[in-house]
């Protein structure tokens, strides 16, 4: 289902109150207070058998009494009642519920029973819930306030463009409370509860499509319906409105344990960080920074100008925020000569003639607005960041005024760090369409989050994104052999047949040859050429290392018979009833940087691919970058210049610079891979992927993939 239909939830011409009462000390009586109270235009039907009126409004003994079918109701009454109160609004026409009562699906099995029936009364009339569960929702700029939740105990609420979807009914007092003492404004506010027909996903679209939201925040604990949601964030982008995102629940409960590597190394919290990636979702890591973001996003368009101008009133202070900022790639340059020029001319010689440029306190009345201006002007800056000590809380007009009347016309990213404790003085600039920062931490995380974004609209802007495969264009022939492969009987290919099927899809492999005996080891590895590795192959043994069943740089026709039967020993010594399926003899890939690629299932997200450091070592270190497939080059690029050890392939301290562009190709065919055989394959491990110098390609030399449609006791591992 779409956002349609959220008009009269939002913007309601009359409202029901079910379940209000006459004591405003509690929930039930705060609903109708502060709907009041926050001037609410539309009619209002308060329903309570126990009452003739409330606050002034005639007060009705049921939906049913109702004189008219409402816009939306709010059903603030106990568990036990709250299907059959649905399902008076669903006869009278009611077009939209919030239902605050909780104790529901979240609670007990009965709870999700009559859950599901709210559903199910909903979808046969098409009227649209929010909750059950929800603290309800606020649209500050139509001042419908429908809910109790007792931060609506604020005087007034501050008008902005930013929307805020929670999926917490108490971060959403919590964080109104926060931006209200900022002065930063919303637009609306809803508390999605246990989204038993609404979810995040709709209230997030229907923000996209007001014309009055610019930036939408949301704090999450997941997605329902992946797509949907792909599709909104692709929305997103087409409208240059930013999603910004908290997201909780960093812990893999529920993952299953994983053959593979890359099983074991992508979970779902690495899952939601690539696909924020890739739709240019912004992901902050606080409270704090979610609303400042927000602050910024919406009162800037965000660019990749990463040169910082900074004008204050304290060194110190300025001298933390640029080592913050520095460590996220932002530069601080000189002011131009023409600026420092004009700076030496207008302020006094105690000043600090450079970037950041220290006026001093006693340089504030003389020259602190001039010198702003004449950084606004220069060239050399993209943001330019006023620093106002003690005197925004104790004489604002002194640091605070300069900045109001700054030349308006540069165009120029204008923010302001603070002292915390100036709260006058903050919600003074950000009621003036200037964003503000309280901690040199949370200002510098907030600034990288401004300048990714914006360069990831700009590498959008400039690139046609491709929507799924289509690189492989598969002749009739080649679906034999892949059949043939995806046929076997086991759940998980050995390593010869994984390789093989690697190589249908264009992934260069190691040259080898699959023997049941000596005489055939001897004639393969001749034909190969010395040194080969020696290999047991069973599917039994996925990891061959650790079970001692690989024999490496094999030189001779005696060490290889020395091998074969060391190899086969082990393999029954590690597990005696492995199905030995035999033994493959490979070329030894003599000078490369081993790295790992890799798919596996993502339970909501569906085929994830993995790039990292390679060989044993990749667990320990989880050096290792993670995308949802279908992907496209540029997002092949990213994954390498993740990975620290990307260094490495780049030429570090002199070394022989890989082949990276191999290694994008292998991502994009192991992407289409994984979309076209997306029913059949559940992980992929190429471990290691050996990456030779620069023009010479990739092998990969040893491999493992694991078939979707395992049986029980292997799912079970």
């Amino acid at each position: 289902m779409s956002c349609k239909g959220l008009d009269s939830l939002f913007s309601p011409k009359s409202i029901a109150i079910i379940g209000t009462s006459a004591d405003t000390s509690k929930f039930t009586g705060r609903t109708l207070k502060y709907l009041v109270k926050h001037g609410y235009q539309g009619k209002v039907y308060p329903v309570n058998p126990k009452y003739d009126q409330l606050m002034g409004f005639p007060c009705y003994p049921s939906v049913a009494d109702l004189p008219e079918p409402v816009d939306n109701a709010f059903i603030q009454i106990p568990n036990v009642s709250v299907v059959d109160v649905v399902k008076e609004c669903a006869e009278k026409g009611v077009k939209t519920a919030v239902i605050h009562t909780a104790g529901l699906a979240e609670s007990s099995e009965v709870g999700k029973e009559k859950q599901l029936e709210i559903k199910k009364i909903a979808r046969s009339i098409g009227m649209r819930i929010c909750g059950p569960n929800s603290a309800g929702l606020v649209n500050v700029l139509e001042h419908v306030a429908l809910t109790p939740v007792v931060a609506l105990e604020l005087d007034k609420l501050t008008p902005g463009r930013i929307g805020f979807v929670s999926q917490s009914g108490g971060l959403m007092g919590s964080l109104l409370t926060r931006a209200e003492a900022r002065g930063i404004g919303f637009s609306y506010l809803v508390s999605t509860g246990n989204e038993v027909d609404l979810d995040a996903t709709d209230y997030i679209e229907f923000m996209l499509e007001d014309s009055r939201t610019d930036v939408i925040i949301v704090f999450l604990e997941g997605f329902r319906d992946i797509e949907r949601f792909l599709r909104v964030a692709d929305l997103s982008l087409k409208k240059e409105k930013p999603i910004i995102i908290l997201k909780v629940g960093r812990s893999e409960a529920g993952a299953k344990a994983a053959t593979s590597h890359t099983g074991a190394l992508t979970g779902s919290d690495k899952v939601y960080d690539a696909i924020f990636k890739q739709k240019g979702i912004v992901r902050v890591k606080g409270l704090e920074d979610l609303f400042e973001a927000a602050s910024l996003f919406s009162k800037f368009q965000p660019h990749g100008g990463n040169r910082i101008g900074i004008v204050t009133t304290t060194g110190g202070v300025a001298t933390l925020i640029a080592d913050e900022c520095s460590t996220y790639g932002f530069q601080f340059p000189r002011p131009s000569p023409m600026t420092l020029d004009f700076i030496a001319k207008g302020l006094p010689s105690f000043a600090s003639f450079s970037n950041p440029l220290d006026v001093t306190m006693s340089g504030v009345g003389i020259g602190y607005g001039k010198a702003i201006n004449l950084f606004l002007q220069d060239e050399n800056f993209d943001i330019v960041m006023p620093i106002v000590g003690t005197s925004g809380q104790f004489a604002p007009e002194m640091g605070v005024k300069p900045i109001l009347e700054r030349d308006k016309e540069s165009g120029k990213t204008v923010v302001v760090f603070l002292n915390p404790n100036a709260g006058e003085a903050l919600r003074l600039l950000e009621r003036n369409g200037i964003p503000t920062f309280r901690t040199p931490e949370s200002c510098a995380r907030v600034l990288k989050n401004f300048l990714d974004y914006g360069r990831f609209l700009e590498k959008h802007k400039l690139s046609k994104l491709e929507t799924g495969p289509g690189k492989i264009k598969f002749d009739p022939l080649m679906s034999t052999p892949v059949k043939r492969i995806l046929n076997s009987n086991s759940s998980i290919l050995n390593e010869f047949e994984s390789k093989k099927l690697l190589s249908l899809f264009g992934i260069p492999v190691a040259e080898e040859r699959m023997v049941s005996t000596l005489e055939e080891a001897l004639d393969a590895a001749r034909e190969i050429g010395y040194p080969v590795a020696v290999k047991l192959v069973s599917q039994d043994i996925p990891h061959k290392t650790e079970a001692g069943v690989v024999q490496l740089w094999v030189r001779n026709d005696d060490k290889l018979k020395m091998s074969f039967e060391t190899v086969i020993q082990k393999g029954r010594e590690c597990k005696s009833d492995a199905k030995i399926e035999g033994v493959l003899i490979q070329e030894m890939v003599q000078k490369g940087t081993e790295v790992i690629v890799g798919m596996s299932q993502d339970l909501q997200f569906g085929p994830t691919l993995l790039f990292g450091l390679g060989g044993v070592f990749v667990e320990l270190f989880k050096d290792v970058s993670v995308r949802v497939a279908p992907i496209q080059r540029s997002d092949a690029e990213e994954m390498i210049d993740e990975v620290k050890a990307s260094s490495i392939l780049k030429g570090f301290r002199g070394r022989e610079k890989g082949d990276v562009e191999a290694i994008i190709e292998v991502l994009l065919r192991l992407s289409d891979l994984s979309i076209f055989l997306k029913d059949e394959i559940k992980e992929i491990d190429i471990n290691p992927l050996m990456v030779m110098e620069n023009g010479k390609g990739v092998k990969a030399v040893d491999a493992l993939i694991i078939k979707k449609n395992r049986d029980v006791e292997n799912d079970k591992e």
